[in-house]
């Protein structure tokens, strides 16, 4: 497969959902005519209360530096807010958090903060190992300030940075609508351990399958999702790592073109444990796997041809 294609498809599946959020998350007035599962406006009843938190919130969010302030008022009084408000700003909240991630990865992508973290840093700490190990000042501030941002710590490459913690919107679910707290599922689950690192497949096949489900079930669920796109990217994401793997995991490994003992037994457990007719994703994986199997599990010119037909590389 063209190498380049492959290196793209081994970004991590974060900062692929994190740039199709840049190109939708719009102003404020436009996110309130679009959220929700439904394409019709909404009709609702705000309170007093829910309109006052509402308004306070935005006005936080208006100002980056503010950003610490508005995560720590919504936790406070989004029991406060009706259904539909909860909802825009648990959104609104995740496209602020955004906006201001590439401002934060420049500050982590200075050379001491690099090394002041590589000087303690262990596989799997925080921000509050980092900030509690080391004694740069300047350095636990920057944890600190990510931390109440909206931030975790994530590391690919020998580089240290930031990526959006989702784990803090799950208190958000008890008062949001029913797609968002899927999403909310969806992407804690992206957040707390990434499916690709260092270009290489970092979970389970087993896994990979289970999440690349649950995206198509929230995709066919609900459609008119103001986060629909956002699930087709990710979705996108891992039907092309299912077929084709990474640069760093193909598929097929070399030299020998062979499927990979592990992905061959996750697959196969996943279809014995799956009805594939309500889903278009495990059907085409079935189909595939026949075809695989019949070719003794070699990449051949009959397994390409299936892949570039029905998932072609777009």
């Amino acid at each position: 497969m063209n190498k380049r294609i492959l290196n793209t498809m081994s970004l991590t599946l974060a900062a692929l959902v994190a740039l199709t959020l840049t190109a939708q998350a719009g102003t404020a007035s436009t996110a309130v005519n679009s959220v929700g599962t439904t394409a019709t406006p909404t009709t609702f009843v705000a309170s007093a209360s829910s309109n006052q938190v509402y308004y306070q919130f935005q006005s936080f969010l208006k100002n980056p530096s503010h950003l610490p302030r508005a995560i720590v008022y919504l936790n406070a009084n989004i029991e406060k807010a009706n259904t539909h408000q909860a909802t825009l700003m648990v959104l609104h909240l995740e496209n602020a958090i955004k906006k201001a991630l590439p401002s934060m990865e420049e500050r982590f992508f200075i050379t001491s903060v690099q090394t002041g973290i590589y000087q303690v840093y262990k596989e799997g700490y925080n921000f509050s190992h980092i900030r509690n190990l080391t004694k740069d000042s300047s350095l636990k501030s920057l944890m600190n300030l990510a931390s109440a941002s909206g931030y975790k710590l994530d590391s690919a490459e020998g580089m240290y940075f930031p990526i959006i913690n989702y784990s803090i919107f799950k208190k958000y679910q008890p008062y949001v609508k029913a797609d968002i707290k899927a999403y909310i599922d969806i992407m804690a689950e992206e957040s707390r351990k990434a499916a690709l690192k260092d270009a290489a497949i970092y979970i389970g096949y087993q896994e990979l399958l289970n999440r690349a489900i649950t995206q198509e079930r929230f995709i066919t669920q609900y459609r008119t999702s103001n986060r629909s796109a956002q699930m087709n990217e990710l979705f996108t994401n891992y039907k092309y790592i299912t077929f084709y793997g990474t640069s760093n995991t193909s598929l097929f490994d070399y030299p020998n073109d062979e499927m990979r003992p592990n992905a061959k037994r996750g697959y196969t457990a996943i279809l014995k444990w799956n009805q594939t007719d309500s889903s278009e994703f495990l059907g085409t994986l079935r189909e595939f796997m026949d075809v695989v199997a019949a070719n003794n599990y070699k990449l051949t010119a009959e397994v390409s041809k299936f892949r570039d037909t029905n998932v072609p590389i777009e």
